[in-house]
């Protein structure tokens, strides 16, 4: 019960940014397109869809080394492109490497999650 709960807490974090992407993607789109992303309208649906459907598969235990893979690898360009804390100064500063360092802490519980065996 709690490898679900776990899951499902995890999974929900992608699902919800998958979905929010999907309905508002300009913020998303504009910085992809300043890291000269090609076709960047594409990735961030894309990845938006990505983040959705793993989500969700993780959330249900479905084929957790595909979902955890593909997760961990959309959310490294999204924590390089959409958090820059080096770029910053100040708060700001503070702000960016709070989520980089969030994102990073997603990374690794994705990757402990996804070489478990079961």
């Amino acid at each position: 019960m709690t490898g679900f709960i776990g899951r499902a807490m995890l999974a929900s974090v992608f699902i919800k940014s998958g979905l929010d992407h999907l309905q508002n993607p300009e913020p998303i789109v504009r910085a992809a397109r300043g890291a000269e992303i090609p076709q960047p309208e594409l990735a961030v649906k894309i990845n938006s869809g990505v983040m959705v459907g793993a989500g969700t598969l993780l959330a249900l235990g479905l084929a957790p080394r595909l979902t955890t893979t593909a997760l961990a690898v959309g959310l490294v360009p999204t924590t390089v492109i959409g958090h820059p804390f080096w770029d910053k100064e100040g708060k700001e500063r503070q702000h960016q490497q709070t989520h980089f360092m969030k994102n990073l802490a997603l990374f690794g519980a994705l990757l402990a999650l996804g070489s478990r065996r079961k």
